[in-house]
Formats: C-alpha cells, structure tokens, sequence
C-alpha cells in the first residue's frame, strides 16, 4: 500500500504541491499528521485518494477526532498522532515509550516541521516535515509504502 502523509500545511494546498505530488504517481491513502488537518480533504480531493486518516495539532481549533489513532494498516501497527502530546520538539522519547507500549511498527508525526525518517529500536519514526513552513530542510511530503516484510518511508522535496 502507498500512503501519501502531509503534515503542518497550515491552511495551504496549493497547485505547486498537487502537481509535485502528482509526479509520484498514484496513493491509496493519506495520513494527515495535523496545524490544519483539515486540509486533508482538499489534498485528497485533489489527488483522488478515497481513504484519510488525521489527527488535529495544536494549531487546529476544537475538534471531536481523536489526537491519537492507533491504526492496523496491512497488518502492521501504527500509531498516528501530531507529536505535541508527546512533546517531540525536545525529543522523541516520550514517543518512543508510547509506541513500544503499543507495540507499534510504525509512528507518522508531525509538529516539529523537521523530516524524519528513522528506525528507532525497530520503530519507524517518520515526520514528513512541513508542505509549507519548514524548520529544518526544505518544504516536504512523505511517502509511506507498506509491505508484507516492512514501512519504507520517503521525504521528498516540494521545492523545484
């Protein structure tokens, strides 16, 4: 399954993004790691993509999703979440100690609109980085490919 994961778009979907997206062929899914997860719908609209999971930031107002999702995607466990419960702009520690809760294979986050992807303990850490207002790097996505033995995880640049 390929999984397209956007985080921190903050109100922007813009054709640049579409068409850059677009060159990375077709998703079956998009992860919204939320500050406007919203946006997901639009992304998602705009890419056909049938089926979105998202979670709201700290920048989205009052919402009844949860802010956490634990997910079974292909058999492998995930935990979805934008990161600031968890406070990963000082560390992914405390992540990390959820997820080895869980018994996850996956975590997607967002928050810190700095990429990562990383095996950690034999934990996927991925963070797409920002689609608009990067911290770290350039303005990104993220590309998620699950099969039956493991997560590839890709960040790719929306900068030309």
């Amino acid at each position: 399954m390929r999984i397209l994961v956007i985080s921190d778009s903050h109100n922007f979907v813009l054709n640049s993004q579409i068409e850059k997206i677009n060159e990375h062929g077709k998703f079956e899914m998009l992860i919204h790691c939320g500050d406007k997860y919203r946006d997901a719908e639009k992304f998602a609209d705009r890419l056909h993509i049938d089926k979105i999971i998202q979670v709201p930031g700290n920048c989205d107002s009052i919402s009844d999703k949860p802010l956490i999702i634990n997910e079974v995607i292909e058999g492998k466990r995930f935990i979805i979440t934008h990161g600031h419960l968890h406070h990963v702009k000082e560390s992914v520690e405390y992540l990390k100690d959820y997820a080895k809760e869980e018994k996850a294979d996956a975590v997607v986050y967002g928050h810190t609109h700095c990429a990562q992807n990383e095996v950690i303990d034999n934990i996927l850490f991925f963070n797409p980085g920002s689609s608009i207002m990067p911290k770290c790097g350039e303005e990104s996505f993220g590309i998620l490919e699950v099969l039956p033995e493991n997560i590839e995880g890709f960040v790719v640049s929306l900068e030309n």
